[in-house]
This record gives structure tokens, C-alpha cells and sequence, in this order.
């Protein structure tokens, strides 16, 4: 529901862990895929652990140019995501 709402409103987003837009690193807790799914449960205990976050997706605002962290959230927050589109 997230990417969706980013997608219509034409809100920039990275769908990856920690900014790496090396790679497709999207969390997976339910792939049929061992190795993805051990993946995401160690990525999502470590966003856990860091962020005392209780829900995905975990969202973070960052500044391109500064690369300040400016705001973050868990789960879907349909408000937070308008409010930081009118921002940009």
C-alpha cells in the first residue's frame, strides 16, 4: 500500500535496506525462497534492534544532498507519506 500511494503521487522512493541501491534488497518474509526469507528475518531483527520499529514497511526521509536523516516510521502511514510529498 505504500508504493502504491508513492507511486500515484508521484513521490521518489528507493525500495531497498539502508539506502543500497546497488542491489534488489527488499525484505521477503514470506518468500518460497530459504535463503531470501533468512535474509529478510535477520534484516528485519536488525531494523528491530536499531530502530525499535514493531511493523514493516520501515520508512526513512532522507536529504539527497545532505544525506540527513530527516524522519522514519514504521508501517503504513498514508498521512506522513502526503505530508512529506507536499515537502518535496
Amino acid at each position: 500500500m505504500t508504493t502504491k500511494l508513492m507511486d500515484s503521487l508521484g513521490m521518489p522512493y528507493e525500495n531497498t535496506y539502508y539506502g543500497n541501491s546497488e542491489q534488489t534488497n527488499s525484505i521477503e518474509l514470506d518468500s518460497h525462497n530459504e535463503v531470501k526469507r533468512t535474509w529478510s528475518e535477520k534484516k528485519v531483527e536488525k531494523l528491530k534492534a536499531k530502530y525499535n520499529i514493531t511493523s514493516l514497511p520501515f520508512i526513512k526521509i532522507i536529504d539527497d544532498e545532505t544525506e540527513e536523516e530527516l524522519e522514519f516510521w514504521s508501517g503504513f502511514r498514508p498521512e506522513k507519506i502526503k505530508k512529506w510529498n507536499s515537502e518535496i
